[in-house]
């Protein structure tokens, strides 16, 4: 059995067309030509792979959007706004460095195995994640507009003028779901059923203390997260006929096993949010507010007297809704300081404290009356 040393055996190439006319490198990152109508033929045997030869003379417009058009899976060109979604691979070998096309070229497809691919970042092993970037010969920082990250550096090397790093090309640990700021769709115009994309359901069996189906960490490390580390946003473009949420949270207890809830003062939540400092030494945070719930409402709908808005909780009139113990759940009552009667605070009767709240650049006070057994 002969092998070949220094390249994953996982590592797989194909042949492409490469329909630019820029200069190719080796590791160069390519993508799918999602827009063509252009190309030779169906089987592509007019493309002499072996030589590389250019085939521009030889192409037609016969096959348009609807047809078979092979296009699609056989040409590529430099990632753009428009087909970072259709990532093909990175140019394998170094036959073509230096050329330009249009010519056909090898590359090696993404399917997890470590290759050379070329960037420009400081690269850390098993750590720096580097992305596609529109109109870049290289890979480069995962951009929050027409990019996306498709492979994990696999050595530690400094490349901050453009080479080669040997990388794990792994789209699938990303999702990417986006086509060039295109929304992708779900046809359902037809019918009311509701519709789902994706989906985790996970049942867990132990009894372990942490059991999570899905667990993210963001870390900011010299920078800022303005508008949210993980934002959820929902778009309402028609007229509801019932209502809407950008993110909905629900704690479901599912028959007679889950009667038996808590314990030892713990409170259960369907929404459980904290501010938390990592040291003992308390963290500086005299520059700003923080506050574990922030919200806000930037509302205008052009009328003199707008429709009701509940900033802050909605509390329904039917009792359908209101058969609940706690409004507000508070684990430690050290949670809420205790507040003098100052500012616009009441005054306090023995054992009432005052939860401090802010309005604008004003601070008001929700009264926490103590429990007199009334």
């Amino acid at each position: 059995m002969s092998v070949t040393w220094g390249l994953d055996p996982k590592a797989r190439r194909i042949s492409v067309y490469f329909a630019g006319t820029t200069t190719i490198y080796e590791g160069m990152p390519v993508c799918y030509d999602n827009s063509t109508t252009n190309w030779i033929g169906v089987d592509g045997s007019k493309i002499d792979f072996t030589t590389s030869a250019s085939t521009a003379s030889l192409e037609s417009t016969t096959t348009a959007e609807g047809y078979q058009n092979e296009g699609k899976f056989i040409r590529v060109e430099r990632p753009n706004a428009d087909n970072c979604g259709m990532f093909a691979g990175v140019v394998a070998g170094a036959d073509h460095a230096g050329e330009t096309g249009p010519k056909a070229i090898d590359i090696y497809v993404p399917n997890g195995a470590v290759v050379p691919v070329r960037t420009d970042l400081n690269c850390l092993i098993d750590q720096t994640i580097l992305a596609i970037q529109t109109g870049e010969e290289e890979l480069g920082v995962p951009l929050a507009t027409d990019s996306r990250a498709v492979a994990i550096a696999r050595e530690t090397v400094d490349r901050g003028t453009a080479g080669l790093v040997l990388a794990e090309l792994c789209p699938e640990r990303f999702m990417y779901q986006d086509m060039g700021g295109t929304a992708l769709s779900v046809d359902d115009a037809s019918t009311t059923t509701s519709s789902l994309v994706n989906y985790s359901n996970i049942n867990f069996l132990g009894s372990a203390i942490y059991q999570r189906a899905l667990y993210m960490i963001g870390t900011i490390n010299g920078g800022a997260a303005l508008n949210g580390m993980f934002k959820f946003r929902t778009y309402v473009t028609t007229t509801l006929t019932n209502c809407a949420q950008a993110v909905c949270a629900n704690l479901h207890f599912k028959g007679d096993s889950a009667t038996t809830i808590g314990g030892s003062g713990e409170i259960c939540s369907a929404l459980y949010v904290t501010v938390e400092t990592e040291s003992t030494t308390a963290a500086d945070l005299s520059a700003g507010d923080v506050a574990c719930v922030q919200c806000c409402s930037y509302i205008d709908d052009g009328n003199t007297t707008p429709d009701e808005i509940y900033g802050l909780f909605f509390h329904s009139n039917s009792t359908v809704y209101h058969n609940f113990t706690h409004l507000l759940g508070c684990r430690h009552l050290d949670d809420f300081s205790a507040y003098a009667s100052t500012d616009n605070a009441p005054a306090l009767a023995t054992g009432d404290i005052m939860i401090p709240v802010k309005f604008g650049a004003t601070t008001y006070y929700l009264v926490a009356l103590a429990d007199t057994g009334v």
